[in-house]
This record gives structure tokens, C-alpha cells and sequence, in this order.
């Protein structure tokens, strides 16, 4: 399953028709949620998504404003309810929360009974019908398309595509030693390889920083939220976020592809970090950095691009040791937090701290393979 993102453009009719797509979902994802909290707390019991989707005729019928919108996507909404549920009884996130109409980014999803033009130049939906795009739709025509998502972030407006190419996935290439890379990630530079390389930080935050915090002041200045001044001034702050963000995607992107597709190596391997804890974390100076770096971002392009190339991703644990371990000899070496480079005193090898860390990333994936790949 694969999906590709294009922005949008709808007429103003189209516009006033997808904020309301908006508000309905929202409405009914709320009202689920309320419904499932209350019923266990008043019974013990939990409430299905499907006795809820059953209760959607009759709440139409009660509230007319919901019959203006695609029935199919109020549907949809109490299924991605159910979704965040069971990522939550999985323990990969916290308690579903009720849906905000001032968040900067809305959107609702259309399972089914859509269409992309032959031409690859626009969609037509439930209600909307036909709403134009102008980014590259590199998309083969014999693909199964399987739901669209819309959103808006700020005044802009996207759709992302969801699709099955039905190729099957290539099989996974024999892993050698010597087309294996390690990967460590850092501040100063993003990523250091156990070849040698060092990809430097490009920072994106920094860039934007004076900027973001120019049009912020001018926002605090506004107290008149209503006015059409201070909404006008918000989306100003919002562009700068949405530039900063765009920009760490697309280098990411870049870097990640340049890896896998234009790369000999068969194999990576990256530390597993806990990098959603230290960006959360009010304890650390490094996780306002940690997040414009964008390492989780980084590894999950990583991960995925290497499926589908055919290509092995392989972590080790968040403990291992790494830079103070020589990755020579393995004797274990006392650094202090300043110190770049050093010396092995048990095999006089010199090592770059990061390349050193790198180059162990590597080694210790490679032995918990045990004898599963070849040394060349």
C-alpha cells in the first residue's frame, strides 16, 4: 500500500463544502468518542464502533446539517476512532482526544466511490465533484486506488491518495559485511556513516527562526482575534511552519532516496532510539534540536524505502555501547562529553568519535545475525 500527496485546488463553493466535510466528522468523531467514555464508565463495558455507525441515520435525521456531507466519510471518521483505539490498547499512543475546530490542520476521508482523472490532473468526490491539482502524479494506471484523505493546513488544502500498485514486494538481498552501512545520527551533523561520511545538519529551524519570530510578535500585537487582521497575520505564522517543515521533508526525502536508490550497499543499520521520549522531554536542551534534525522521520523513510527496494534495514538497541566501544578491538574507552577523537590504548587505533560510533552500529547488527550473512 503506497500513497502520494498533491495539493489542491477547489473553487470557493468547493471550499465552504469541504469545511463543512470538516466540522461533521469532527462532530461525529467527538460524539463516538463521548459515547464509548460514557458507557464504560457508567457500565464497565465497551461500545463498539459498529453499534455507534448504526446510530448515524438517526442523528442525521435529528441534526440536518450532517445530510450535506458524504455519509461515507461520517462513517469513516468513527472507523478511524476505532483506529486510534487499538493503536492506544497497543500502547503506540495516548488516549484518543476530542478533535479541536481552531487546530491548524483538519481533515476527513472518503472511502470509496471516488475518481482520479486519466490525465492525473484531478479527483472527483461525493458532493464536491471535480477539484483540480498541479503536482506531478507519478502514478502507474493500473493501480487500485483505496481511499482519499483531504485536509487543510492553514489555507492550503491537499489530498492524499492511497493506492495499491500490486507489485509484490522484491525479495530481500543476501546481506554481506562489505555492503553493509551503519548510520549514527547526530546534532551537528545529521548523519555519520561507518564509510567516512558526514551529512552536515542543515538546521531548517535556524534558517526561519528570525523570521518566525518577526511575524509572531506582530501576531501578539493583535488581541482582536475575529478581525480579519489577526487571521490574516496567523496564517502568515503558519506559512513560516509550513516552509520550515516542507523543507526538512524534502532534504530528508532527497537524502533517504540518494541512500537506497543510488547506493551499492544492500543493507543499513541504525541505533534504535527512543527519539518520540527525548523530543518530549522538558529535561533536555537537545530536543528542540533532536525534532528540527527530524531523526524519527529520517528512519522511518529509511525503513520503508529499503522494503520496497528490496533492501535490509536492520537496528540495534538504544544501549548498545557505540562511540566509547573501539570498533577494532572492542575495548571499552573512557570519553568525555567534549572529546571528538581518540585513541585506543589496547590497539593504538585512532578513531573519529562518530565515524567510530557508526562503524559499531554496523558490527553489533551484524553479530546479532549471527552466522545469517556473509562476511564478503
Amino acid at each position: 500500500m503506497k500513497a502520494i500527496k498533491v495539493k489542491i485546488y477547489p473553487k470557493k463553493w468547493q471550499k465552504t463544502l469541504i469545511e463543512k466535510h470538516f466540522g461533521c466528522c469532527r462532530f461525529i468523531y467527538n460524539y463516538g468518542l463521548e459515547r464509548k467514555v460514557k458507557t464504560y464508565t457508567e457500565t464497565k463495558k465497551s461500545l463498539s464502533v459498529y453499534q455507534i455507525q448504526k446510530e448515524i441515520p438517526k442523528i442525521r435525521e435529528e441534526k440536518e446539517w450532517l445530510g450535506e456531507v458524504n455519509a461515507q466519510s461520517l462513517q469513516q471518521s468513527l472507523s478511524d476512532l476505532d483506529s486510534a483505539f487499538s493503536h492506544f490498547f497497543r500502547k503506540n499512543n495516548s488516549f484518543p482526544k476530542f478533535k479541536s475546530k481552531y487546530n491548524p490542520v483538519q481533515s476527513f476521508r472518503v472511502p470509496q466511490s471516488f475518481e482520479v482523472s486519466k490525465d492525473g490532473k484531478a479527483i472527483k468526490l461525493p458532493k464536491l465533484k471535480w477539484i483540480k491539482f498541479r503536482d506531478k502524479f507519478n502514478v502507474a494506471k493500473n493501480v487500485e486506488f483505496r481511499n482519499i484523505t483531504i485536509s487543510r493546513s492553514g489555507n492550503e488544502y491537499f489530498a492524499s491518495i492511497c493506492y495499491d500498485d500490486k507489485k509484490p514486494i522484491p525479495k530481500l538481498k543476501p546481506i554481506k559485511e562489505n555492503k553493509t552501512l551503519g548510520i549514527d545520527l547526530g546534532i551537528t551533523n545529521l548523519a555519520i556513516f561507518s564509510d567516512g561520511t558526514k551529512i552536515e545538519n542543515p538546521k531548517h529551524f535556524n534558517k526561519y527562526e528570525s523570521k518566525l519570530a518577526l511575524e509572531q510578535q506582530k501576531l501578539s500585537k493583535k488581541t482582536n482575534k475575529e478581525t480579519k487582521s489577526y487571521q490574516k497575520q496567523k496564517e502568515k505564522v503558519q506559512k513560516v511552519h509550513r516552509k520550515i517543515s516542507n523543507t526538512r521533508k524534502d532534504f530528508l526525502h532527497k537524502l533517504t532516496s540518494s541512500l537506497v536508490k543510488n547506493q551499492d550497499y544492500t543493507s543499513y543499520c541504525m541505533e534504535d532510539l527512543a527519539v518520540k521520549q527525548m523530543e518530549q522531554s522538558n529535561l533536555t536542551p537537545m530536543s528542540k534540536l533532536i525534532g528540527d534534525a527530524g531523526w524519527r522521520m529520517l528512519r522511518q523513510m529509511m525503513e520503508y524505502k529499503c522494503k520496497d527496494a528490496g533492501k535490509n534495514f536492520l537496528t540495534i538497541g538504544r544501549f548498545e555501547p557505540s562511540s566509547k566501544t573501539c570498533s577494532n578491538c572492542g575495548n571499552i574507552y573512557q570519553l568525555d562529553r567534549n572529546e571528538k577523537e581518540w585513541t585506543c590504548k589496547k590497539c593504538s587505533t585512532h578513531h573519529d568519535r562518530d565515524i567510530n560510533a557508526a562503524k559499531n552500529i554496523k558490527n553489533f547488527a551484524l553479530i546479532s545475525l549471527g552466522k545469517d550473512f556473509t562476511e564478503a
